[in-house]
């Protein structure tokens, strides 16, 4: 019973850092239509920033933290809009999907120039150093952190998409911008505000996980991606049921990992699995979720393309 708490624990740490990445995804998603495949490289990138200030150059935490999550995440967020995707408005799905996997490989090739990736690096979490015992089962105080900010992004995405003007606007401008632009609203702020809110999201959910891993560029691009199943299992416009879709990832891949290699026939067969586990939620998610569920902004797209 004790290791099984042990492993929930682990899970839900986990799950609390594939909700953050997954929220910012679905939010951008839901209020550009577009399916940002450079949004674990953004991730990746804010984790070697942080590294380079914290550890390289000595900066303190909280500092190093606060100019990584509220300058530099919103500031690439704001050129993602303006130079990258804001040209492309109008164009086919395809095509930003192809943008926005360049940029990914884009900013793999540019960290892996910057910082030499035959050099070992490593992070210390955020909130490390303290735990909470309960009943023999040790909790430490970034888990616990990690958790309830993961449920307060889910909360405050939730209030702000449905409880304020601004993200009223948001969800209107990416189902009709012709038709919110005449009531007073801004499409290109509204986009603007998504993908800043998105990116903050990428980089703070790649400085949380990068002390998991050595930093590695692909390593770290690809773990955050695997968020990607929980953002599926929202149906690509649900915050709450993509938090949910995280807990089902995080405790899914804990429990293989700590099971799966416990089983004596054919273990060696299953030692793989856990590393798969995201993309098998992934491969469920998408046959059972309906279709229209990723055809969301299809009948804003065809009657912007038609205009």
């Amino acid at each position: 019973m004790q290791q099984f708490l042990i492993f929930t624990v682990v899970g839900l740490s986990a799950a609390g850092i594939y909700a953050i990445s997954a929220s910012g995804l679905t939010l951008k998603y839901t209020t550009t239509g577009v399916f940002d495949w450079a949004h674990g490289a953004m991730g990746m990138l804010a984790a070697y920033s942080y590294w380079q200030l914290r550890f390289e150059w000595g900066w303190p935490a909280p500092i190093a933290f606060g100019l990584i999550l509220f300058v530099l995440a919103p500031l690439c967020g704001i050129a993602l809009q303006r130079l990258v995707m804001g040209p492309l408005r109008g164009t086919s799905e395809a095509t930003r999907l192809a943008v926005t996997l360049a940029l990914a490989l884009l900013l793999i090739a540019v960290v892996q120039v910057s910082w030499d990736p035959a050099t070992s690096r490593s992070t210390r979490p955020l909130f490390s150093g303290r735990v909470i015992d309960i009943n023999g089962v040790r909790l430490s105080y970034n888990d616990l952190i990690v958790l309830t900010i993961a449920l307060g992004v889910a909360v405050g995405l939730r209030l702000l998409m449905y409880r304020t003007r601004r993200g009223v606007v948001m969800r209107a401008t990416v189902d009709d911008p012709t038709l919110a632009a005449l009531n007073g609203a801004s499409p290109e702020r509204a986009a603007a505000t998504a993908w800043i809110l998105g990116t903050m999201l990428a980089a703070l959910a790649g400085v949380l996980v990068a002390p998991t891993l050595s930093l590695s560029a692909v390593g770290l691009t690809l773990l955050i991606i695997n968020g990607y199943a929980a953002a599926v299992i929202g149906r690509l416009r649900s915050v709450p049921w993509t938090f949910v879709g995280a807990l089902i990832l995080g405790l899914s891949v804990s429990y293989a990992i700590g099971y799966l290699p416990d089983l004596e026939t054919g273990a060696q067969y299953l030692r793989g699995i856990p590393s798969a586990v995201p993309a098998i939620v992934l491969f469920i998610a998408l046959l059972l979720m309906p279709r229209p569920g990723l055809r969301l902004h299809a009948s804003a797209r065809a009657r912007e393309a038609s205009a």
